[in-house]
């Protein structure tokens, strides 16, 4: 038969007390319960552990030595016990959150410093990437939950917004001819220079999407890797874009780019909360949705256990 972690700690405290009632006393057993508990460990390991003098159990060389070794497994177990809880409390192991660039630079940081005051939780590990890639990171179970936009609707993803963004028109702040314009029409644009990101970035292809159902088609001339380059060259006068309202606002305020809006665009979207459907998620990540909801007042696109969790 196996040795057990309760033979162990009876071994223990025996050699601590010296004494087997009482030790069988601390324990809630009877002495001969804790003999056989040193008996079945004597015969288990072969040696002999304690020699009975004048009616009290002293270490053999072998006891002294599972005494140590005993020790050093129950601390180990002890620990093992303590970060267990502190994982199911969400306390040990990083939440790890997947965004989109712009929940990511613009939403998240603000969110995360007030999360934090109130909920005394471990650390949160960001990840930034497009929807394609952090769909994979929460399949793979590398990320628990994610928050963007244009988030693949899988069968096995559930989710609900929690944030609004729309998109606007930005041209150099002077010099173009829409820089003293307050809103045009998706027409205005044709023949005009676009600056973007990646053609799998969110916005863009919602930007595109809109622009084609009017019968407007424009080229993105030059595309950088980040929103900040695709501000930096409007700025500068190599084009125009459509990006997200919440990543221009110092800008507008410091008028380094004016914006214009596009009448008949539809240019608004969601930021959603997005988890699997069946994953079992930690109380940390349970805290930090029922803490977005909450800030949002967001609703649930479509039943699901998050709602009623």
């Amino acid at each position: 038969m196996p040795i057990s972690l309760t033979q162990l700690q009876t071994f223990v405290r025996l050699a601590e007390l010296g004494n087997f009632t009482r030790t069988a006393e601390e324990l809630g057993v009877t002495p001969p319960a804790v003999t056989l508990q040193i008996r079945t460990l004597s015969e288990h390991f072969g040696v002999p552990l304690v020699d009975i003098v004048k009616r009290r159990p002293i270490l053999t060389r072998g006891g002294k030595f599972l005494v140590e070794r005993s020790r050093r497994v129950l601390e180990s177990v002890a620990a093992l016990e303590h970060e267990m809880q502190q994982f199911a409390a969400g306390g040990t192991a990083p939440l790890v959150l997947g965004a989109t660039v712009t929940v990511g630079n613009y939403i998240l940081a603000p969110l995360l410093a007030d999360f934090e005051t109130r909920h005394d939780y471990g650390d949160i590990d960001v990840r930034v990437d497009n929807p394609a890639q952090l769909a994979a990171l929460l399949r793979s179970h590398e990320a628990s939950i994610i928050l963007g936009s244009d988030v693949p609707k899988e069968d096995d993803f559930e989710g609900f917004p929690f944030a609004a963004d729309h998109l606007v028109l930005i041209v150099p702040a002077k010099g173009h001819r829409f820089s003293g314009r307050r809103s045009i029409r998706a027409r205005d644009l044709e023949g005009e220079v676009f600056v973007g990101r990646e053609a799998d970035s969110p916005s863009r292809m919602l930007a595109e999407s809109e622009l084609n159902s009017h019968g407007v088609h424009v080229r993105t001339k030059i595309v950088v890797p980040s929103v900040e380059g695709v501000l930096r060259a409007v700025e500068s006068g190599l084009g125009i874009a459509i990006v997200s309202g919440l990543v221009v606002e110092r800008l507008l305020q410091e008028e380094r780019v004016h914006a214009v809006e596009i009448r008949d665009l539809d240019l608004r979207r969601q930021f959603e909360i997005v988890t699997l459907r069946d994953a079992t998620l930690s109380a940390h990540a349970v805290a930090f949705i029922e803490f977005l909801r909450s800030s949002a007042g967001a609703q649930p696109r479509r039943k699901s256990r998050l709602a009623a969790s």
